[in-house]
């Protein structure tokens, strides 16, 4: 199981079961977002859509509940992008300094050079 899969999986549930408007949202193609279903499928074992001919009419009870569990993991991993992006850029950004003319004049220049 790919993380990719489990993007494509949420993408087709969150766009009515659509593959292609899916393929477009994810700016892929639809052959490879069923291809991917179709492998996932085959790694769990059974089916998260109900086919009808080409097209997916419905998820399973099974299928629902990965779907609900492949948009937790979803949104854990964008969580932990967001904290390693934090983490990495913890004690970065621009000091602003507030004071007046004279104490910058005379103090804040010997403040900063200590600094």
């Amino acid at each position: 199981m790919k993380m990719h899969q489990l993007r494509y999986l949420a993408a087709v549930a969150q766009n009515g079961l659509n593959i292609t408007a899916a393929a477009q949202k994810l700016h892929t193609s639809q052959p490879g977002v069923s291809k991917q279903i179709k492998l996932l499928e085959d790694e769990l074992g059974f089916q998260i859509f109900v086919r009808e001919g080409r097209n997916l009419t419905r998820i399973t009870p099974a299928g629902q509940q990965v779907i609900e569990r492949a948009l937790k993991i979803l949104q854990e991993a964008q969580s932990i992008r967001h904290l390693s992006t934090e983490l990495r850029d913890e004690g970065k950004g621009t000091p602003s300094i507030g004071t007046t003319h004279t104490r910058a004049r005379y103090l804040l220049a010997d403040g900063i050079r200590e600094f």
